[in-house]
């Protein structure tokens, strides 16, 4: 499990309230229920003058309280992309291998920034397809081959985000059953599949998880939501996605299972349009 961020706003702008401030900040979430602390690293992603950036941490950000501070303090852009994580293993790695600054999100190419929520639990059988982006692969972390997954689809085959969600899911169903005898530590090729990406102007969110298998775990701070279902706050100004809501004084919706927000700027008004995929 990870905690995910993203806003976009129609002219720059900082996130220092949802980072931090709220009641239910995505830096709360991450220490909210001792029993599922998120403390593997943390990263940021933004645009400066129309360029991406990241900043990076394989810390937990509960111990990096004054660093996280010094980075959102000044931080104001259209675009801003957060993560905090607690590493799954798909591979029974030694800890000391997974926890890294490469390890942590989010991961970027070119103009796209990328923030992953669950566990790849085939990624082995993931970077076996991958072809000639298998070598972008930097580290250990199976969020990692998703998002290269993703780029091959857009960038070399042309398919629109939502497809390449498809062709992943499709992908994945198709490995497990040729691998799955050799898992048997495993009954699926993935848990959670919640992701924020964006593109500099776009920013796009999906929540996909098995609502039979973990339906009923609820949300780490307020406890009032399915823990892995997204909500999202709209007004003509900005648009902000997060694993959960922050606050309790905004009209906060949820990203219900199975669905794809796309947030973009249009006439100067936040725009969102929101599919089955």
């Amino acid at each position: 499990m990870c905690r995910l961020f993203g806003m976009l706003s129609t002219e720059p702008t900082d996130a220092h309230r949802y980072l931090l401030d709220d009641p239910c900040s995505i830096y709360n979430q991450s220490r909210s229920d001792p029993r599922r602390l998120q403390g593997d690293g943390w990263g940021l992603g933004f645009y400066v003058d129309g360029t991406p950036r990241l900043v990076k941490s394989e810390k937990p950000i509960y111990t990096e309280l004054g660093r996280f501070t010094s980075v959102i303090e000044p931080l104001s852009s259209r675009l801003i992309l957060a993560h905090i994580r607690r590493a799954s293993n798909p591979r029974g790695l030694p800890r000391e291998r997974i926890i890294s600054a490469e390890c942590s999100q989010p991961f970027m190419y070119g103009r796209y920034i990328f923030v992953h929520n669950g566990s790849i639990n085939i990624p082995d059988e993931v970077m076996e397809v991958l072809g000639k982006w298998r070598s972008r692969v930097e580290g250990l972390n199976d969020s990692e081959v998703y998002f290269w997954f993703l780029m091959r689809e857009m960038e070399e085959n042309g398919v629109g985000l939502p497809e390449a969600i498809r062709r992943f899911q499709s992908t994945l169903s198709d490995l497990w059953e040729d691998c799955r005898d050799r898992h048997p530590d495993k009954d699926s090729p993935y848990s959670i599949l919640n992701i924020i990406l964006t593109d500099g102007e776009r920013i796009y969110a999906y929540t996909g998880y098995d609502e039979e298998r973990y339906g009923s775990v609820k949300s780490l701070c307020f406890g009032d939501q399915p823990c892995f279902e997204m909500s999202y706050v709209h007004t003509p100004e900005k648009l902000v996605v997060s694993s959960e809501k922050t606050n309790r004084n905004e009209d906060w919706q949820p990203l219900r299972n199975g669905h794809l927000l796309t947030g973009e700027v249009i006439d100067g008004t936040v725009r969102v349009d929101i599919q089955r995929v």
